[in-house]
């Protein structure tokens, strides 16, 4: 009956993680960075089995999986708001531009075609692909407490706690400020241009990549810090680089991060958070428990072999 269960909760898991990687189409790429990170993941695993692991790793990852999905669609209807009913109380274009060095021309100087072509493969992907390779990696690490505090820092608290910016700051991206081409080529015209431009400070897609950093170098495997650094401030580099967001926006974004991420901390370590995990983890334990007594694993050992 255990191994029928565990069946048919890898079996879910696997259509998750599938669902996951649809959410904005990746291609092979993206998959690759994802295996990337993956790999080590047992140096900072909870040494726990999966049967005890499952039943709340299962129901947290879908769940947050369930928000995602239903918060870009939100996001949509948030930004049609503010176009047709939010009247900033500054507007900062001419502010920002104005000032030296903040429209990151320095980063410019040498535009070779393969990088651009990098930076706008980094920024179209970063923003979805920073956030879910931490979760998913966090799912593998079989800990409920680290995949919750990714998940809140790294996305939930981020886009509440954004929005009274985005609705009192009229800040545009560099390009359409100064009237140059989009070095992101997405072929904005007409009402599209200002529907997309329109929210840039503080810079979204640096705070989640810089949340993933700070929450990356909490943990043990060197080769995934190397991998979330270079790939996080790859993200934060093509804002600036393709001329989409001011360097003031990046500054701004890395600190609002570090308050998301702080703010996660005190929410995993409240005792809520701390009866959450304990009520979804007893499941788990009462399937651990239930197994034969020859079949369960010594005391800190796992059966079920980790990703290398």
């Amino acid at each position: 009956m255990t191994k029928l269960y565990m069946t048919g909760l890898a079996a879910a898991t696997a259509a998750v993680l599938y669902a996951i990687t649809r959410v904005q189409n990746w291609g092979i790429l993206c998959i690759l960075v994802l295996l990337a990170a993956l790999w080590g993941t047992r140096k900072d695993a909870k040494p726990i089995s999966w049967i005890q692991f499952m039943p709340a790793g299962f129901i947290t990852l879908l769940a947050f999986f369930v928000i995602y999905t239903y918060a870009n669609p939100l996001w949509e209807k948030v930004v049609g708001w503010q176009t047709s009913s939010v009247h900033h109380i500054v507007n900062w274009n001419e502010w920002f531009n104005s000032i030296p060095l903040n429209d990151a021309a320095f980063l410019r100087v040498w535009q070779p075609y393969w990088l651009t072509k990098y930076m706008q493969w980094v920024y179209s992907y970063g923003f979805t692909l920073s956030y879910w390779i931490c979760v998913i990696r966090a799912f593998f690490t079989k800990d409920v407490r680290k995949l919750g505090q990714y998940s809140l820092a790294g996305y939930l608290l981020q886009v509440p706690l954004i929005l009274p910016f985005y609705n009192t700051i009229l800040l545009q991206e560099v390009w359409h400020v100064q009237g140059t081409p989009d070095l992101l080529e997405r072929g904005l015209t007409g009402d599209d241009v200002f529907f997309t431009v329109i929210n840039c400070f503080p810079s979204m897609h640096t705070s989640i990549a810089f949340a993933a950093i700070l929450l990356a170098y909490r943990e043990k495997s060197r080769w995934y810090r190397w991998v979330i650094g270079v790939y996080g401030f790859s993200i934060i580099t093509a804002t600036m680089y393709l001329k989409i967001h001011w360097v003031l926006d990046v500054a701004a974004g890395m600190l609002f991060a570090y308050g998301c991420v702080k703010l996660s901390d005190w929410i995993v370590g409240s005792r809520f958070y701390a009866a959450f995990t304990e009520r979804f983890e007893g499941l788990g334990r009462k399937l651990e428990a239930a197994r034969p007594s020859r079949s369960r694993p010594e005391a800190g050992r796992e059966t079920t072999k980790d990703i290398a």
